[in-house]
């Protein structure tokens, strides 16, 4: 099978080189790599003419004469690509080695799977405790994969607590991207990758790959995640807080317009008010008897908690 790389960056100069040189360094080498740039003002544009020098034919450069904005940019860069299977990449991440020849092995395998989204850890100068131990993503976001094997529970867990596969763990199934572009952009917080994981998860074809295949950088810059990441403390209990519980209600709207929107089975919809009464009744359980009978009140009556699920 061949295999693209969607590449997009904007001002990555510092990282940049870095990300390429581990995509050139597989063990089963890429076919082509696909790089769009989204105007960049610093030294990106110069680093990546180099490499295109070095591997002509390899790499295929395009400068947008104009910001299209990361989502477009991406869209971009995936509808180019001509590989069998479609790996999404950053400009600031790093791929293990032996990333493409995995992936690949797993498409080959199982005709039925359209997205890969992989394990991968956290570095970075930015990262609490980066150098005490390895991060890894799943452990932060909560996330174990042994939990979700039954074919329903995997698109529960994506659409109503949120993705833990970035793009750059992900790898697509060509002729299953190109079904799905252009992007539907349901709302601004289901960008490319969230929305054709939701597709393929709901679709049952979404492979949960357990091994670290790559190393996602925590840095000021990032579009995503470095807030989160780099004030993670994982000896800190994770209790569910009343805003915790009002934020889960509120994301029903988003559950709604999700499931419509990107055609996902219409029973999420119902699954999604039953979490909330689950979560619910979770929160009042920590609490002490009057405490508890103070809230059902409070929330029912003055905060009106449950108008957010009509």
């Amino acid at each position: 099978m061949t295999s693209s790389v969607a590449l997009c960056t904007y001002n990555g100069h510092a990282y940049i080189a870095e990300q390429l040189d581990s995509i050139l360094n597989q063990t089963q080498p890429v076919s082509e790599i696909i790089l769009c740039d989204d105007g960049s003002t610093d030294d990106t544009w110069p680093i990546i003419s180099g490499y295109t020098e070095q591997y002509p034919g390899l790499i295929k450069a395009y400068q947008n004469p104009e910001n299209l904005g990361y989502i477009s940019n991406f869209e971009k860069a995936m509808s180019l690509c001509s590989g069998d299977i479609v790996l999404l990449c950053d400009q600031d991440d790093r791929w293990h080695n032996n990333k493409i020849e995995v992936i690949t092995e797993i498409f080959e395998n199982h005709k039925n799977i359209n997205v890969i989204g992989h394990n991968i850890s956290l570095f970075g100068e930015s990262l609490k405790n980066a150098q005490e131990k390895e991060m890894v993503y799943w452990q932060i976001e909560n996330f174990d994969p042994e939990k979700f094997t039954p074919p329903g529970d995997l698109i529960k867990r994506l659409l109503y607590e949120g993705n833990v596969f970035p793009g750059m763990s992900m790898a697509v199934r060509n002729t299953f991207l190109k079904a799905h572009l252009p992007l539907k952009r349901v709302n601004p917080v289901i960008i490319h990758d969230y929305e054709l994981l939701l597709i393929a998860a709901n679709q049952n074809s979404l492979w949960i790959e357990k091994t670290v295949l790559g190393e996602y950088r925590i840095h000021p810059k990032q579009n995503i995640g470095y807030k989160a990441f780099s004030e993670f403390d994982d000896s800190a209990v994770k209790t569910l807080s009343r805003d915790d519980l009002f934020n889960i209600f509120r994301r029903y709207s988003f559950v709604k317009k999700a499931v419509v929107g990107l055609n996902l089975d219409k029973n999420l919809d119902a699954g999604y008010i039953q979490y909330c009464h689950q979560k619910y009744k979770d929160y009042l359980q920590k609490l002490s008897l009057p405490d508890r009978l103070v809230n059902q009140i409070k929330m029912t009556y003055y905060f009106h908690i449950f108008d957010y699920l009509k």
